[in-house]
């Protein structure tokens, strides 16, 4: 693993054993516990925004920052293969009794706490806020452009570019319909209305992030992954990640969005854009492209149906956490999402996965 390589000699430390927790990973070395972060090496520019957030999160005193582990050379990252790493001192932790609950009020907190973050307007590069639709617009005109150089591939498809095509249309109206979703919800109205609730917001949020350590106290990680962006994204991100990894489950969700009440109640309209979020095939759509920035030899090592199952995995359970969302929210905060009749499905449709049911076009 040339990773691990360069982590042991950039850092000086002997890596024993590491464990993928959502955002982070989990190094334990032989100078202790250490967290590690990646993000795109773009992020590498923003370090004029990561240190005015850190001040700003300093003077406010309502959460700790994790301490960022500089490598030999002094830098406070390191750059491979395209990918910005960077490294955390571990603590202690203690799991909280409820973590789910705890996490919703943590992440609340870390959203109020940035509601007063002045400077935002030098930081427009960094910023989402607004951008949605656009952001979203611009995906899939990317993912159409895909789709035609396959076609005109014919006979030379690998197993995965068959899968692309065969599910093209049913991702391809998930991501409209996210869009037009966003702007029937008043996207933009809410956007204006929850900027002083918080400004600053993770890339994908997502386990990780917020720690807790054995006095109880409130750690927050990961800087380089901040955006400028409303409270919904971190929201929206968090639900979708967990859907990913284990399914929908009432309880969870229940208990970090109550979590997140207690701190800071959400508008009725907010839950109606994080619907909008969660319809939209984010991560679907990361993978086609880099799948489509391999060189072909390496395409054809892809093990399509290996990806066609575990894609098609989480598209289903997507779909899954897009009719009940709504349910939830109405019985817990009297907000009304309106639905979307074609993800109510009979059972023998909804049995036979989404790749097979946009093949026949």
């Amino acid at each position: 693993m040339e990773e691990k390589a360069l982590l042991e000699e950039e850092y000086g430390f002997q890596l024993q054993e590491a464990d993928s927790r959502g955002a982070s990973t989990l190094l334990k070395t032989d100078q202790g516990l250490f967290y590690l972060f990646a993000a795109p090496a773009g992020y590498k520019y923003k370090g004029k925004l990561i240190e005015r957030v850190r001040k700003h999160l300093g003077e406010q005193q309502d959460l700790g920052m994790l301490k960022l582990v500089r490598t030999r050379g002094g830098q406070g990252h390191l750059i491979f293969d395209d990918q910005m790493y960077y490294v955390y001192r571990g603590v202690r932790e203690k799991q909280p009794e409820d973590p789910y609950l705890t996490c919703g009020q943590t992440l609340a907190q870390f959203h109020l706490s940035t509601g007063t973050f002045k400077g935002d307007k030098l930081f427009l590069p960094y910023s989402s806020l607004g951008n949605w639709p656009s952001m979203w617009r611009r995906k899939l005109r990317h993912y159409n452009e895909c789709r035609d150089e396959l076609v005109e591939l014919a006979g030379e498809l690998t197993s995965m570019d068959e899968y692309l095509l065969t599910s093209f249309t049913y991702v391809h109206q998930l991501g409209e319909i996210a869009v037009h979703y966003l702007l029937a919800s008043g996207y933009d109205k809410v956007v204006k209305e929850t900027a002083a609730y918080g400004k600053v917001a993770y890339q994908n949020f997502d386990q990780g992030y917020m720690l807790w350590n054995e006095k109880g106290a409130r750690l927050v990680a990961g800087e380089w992954n901040w955006v400028l962006d409303m409270r919904a994204r971190d929201i929206g991100q968090w639900l979708k990640a967990e859907v990913k990894r284990d399914g929908w489950q009432d309880e969870k969700a229940a208990s970090f969005l109550d979590g997140y009440n207690r701190v800071s109640p959400l508008l009725p309209e907010e839950y109606a854009v994080i619907y909008g979020l969660m319809l939209y095939p984010g991560r679907f759509l990361r993978l086609v492209e880099s799948y489509q920035e391999l060189p072909l030899e390496e395409k054809e090592q892809v093990d399509g149906e290996q990806w066609r199952n575990q894609l098609d995995r989480e598209l289903g359970r997507m779909e899954e956490a897009l009719r009940r969302y709504p349910q939830l929210v109405a019985q817990q905060y009297g907000a009304s999402i309106p639905p979307i009749d074609w993800l109510w499905r009979p059972e023998d449709e909804e049995a036979k996965g989404a790749s097979d049911e946009t093949s026949s076009e």
